[in-house]
């Protein structure tokens, strides 16, 4: 990749322009042409470094439940678990990781009273009983957006832990109220979860598969990333692909009390992707977690040693991902489609 490829892969991480030439504003804005910003960005999805271009939505604002769920899984019954997750759709992401709790997940469902019905049967159907819910009290920072530094200058630890990212939220409880959507959100909420058609003008086409005018499709789209119904629209990456390797959740024991003001300093991390407040078990003693990304495994480690200092942490574990068994795209509304 050169400086132009990662300007675009920066500007299109966040916020990909709900336009009818979203491409013409692309290469205005990294100083190229519309038909060269097309091009790369076309490349580089072939490549498979952009793994997917289209809306990332809050399941609570759509009326959806979500959670992170572990299990203590003998090996035997590895595969047999992760067959069965691999075919349940509100599974998106399933991995492996080295601790005794070595299988996590994460489920979404159109309610809590669901999920925990198909956390029951997944219990029931793979005759594992240590199977656990640990959904987010408070949410602290949902940013996965890879810097490709394009001034290969290293900041300081100090500017590192001053710098917000641009999705950094503070302390906020998990309770949000369900936006009010319209029969025509959840039409164009249905096709903005997919990817964006391989056009110099996407939005023109979607708005022609739709029987929409274009102006409406961009009206609603961009109206649903105001509102934070769609919590980001743009580049999905595949983070090995695009250099960044090694990724490592970062559980901390933390004081309850305190868990507020410190999960607030590790959010400013700019290698801190997620940053959540959880429930604990009576041998899991981690409130608060953070998924952090580096070039290495040494590179995690040096971050986590540095949020340590930071926040005069010091109980914490780094867990590493051996497998990954399942990583997909939550479709909403799907069912309503049926």
């Amino acid at each position: 990749m050169d400086s132009k490829d990662r300007a675009l892969l920066n500007a299109i991480q966040d916020r990909f322009p709900i336009a009818v030439n979203p491409y013409q504003i692309l290469g205005e804005a990294v100083g190229t042409t519309e038909d060269d910003a097309f091009k790369r960005i076309q490349r580089l999805r072939q490549e498979g470094i952009i793994r997917r271009l289209g809306g990332v939505f809050d399941s609570r604002s759509l009326g959806y439940y979500s959670t992170l769920c572990t299990a203590k899984v003998p090996e035997e019954k590895i595969p047999i678990l992760a067959k069965l997750l691999e075919g349940l759709p509100g599974v998106t992401h399933n991995y492996l990781r080295n601790h005794e709790y070595n299988l996590w997940f994460t489920l979404i469902a159109r309610s809590q009273v669901i999920a925990e019905g198909i956390l029951k049967t997944i219990r029931e159907v793979s005759g594992i009983q240590d199977v656990y819910s640990l959904p987010a009290t408070r949410l602290f920072k949902i940013n996965v957006n890879f810097d490709f530094d394009l001034s290969g200058e290293e900041l300081s630890p100090e500017e590192e832990v001053d710098t917000f990212g641009p999705e950094f939220r503070g302390a906020q409880k998990e309770s949000v109220t369900p936006y009010d959507l319209t029969d025509e959100d959840i039409t164009l909420i249905r096709v903005l979860q997919g990817n964006l058609p391989d056009s110099p003008t996407p939005f023109t086409v979607l708005a022609e598969n739709l029987q929409w005018p274009v102006e409406k499709v961009i009206t609603c789209a961009n109206r649903l990333l105001d509102a934070e119904v769609t919590r980001r629209f743009g580049a999905v990456l595949r983070h090995q692909k695009a250099g960044f390797v090694a990724n490592a959740m970062g559980v901390w024991q933390v004081n309850p009390e305190q868990a507020a003001e410190v999960g607030e300093i590790m959010a400013r991390f700019k290698e801190v992707s997620h940053c959540y407040q959880r429930p604990t078990l009576p041998d899991w003693p981690y409130n608060l977690f953070t998924m952090i990304h580096g070039k290495t495994a040494e590179d995690c480690g040096e971050v986590m040693k540095k949020i340590s200092v930071a926040t005069g942490v010091k109980t914490y574990s780094m867990l590493f991902s051996t497998v990954e068994l399942k990583k997909s795209s939550m479709q909403y509304f799907l069912e309503e489609a049926n």
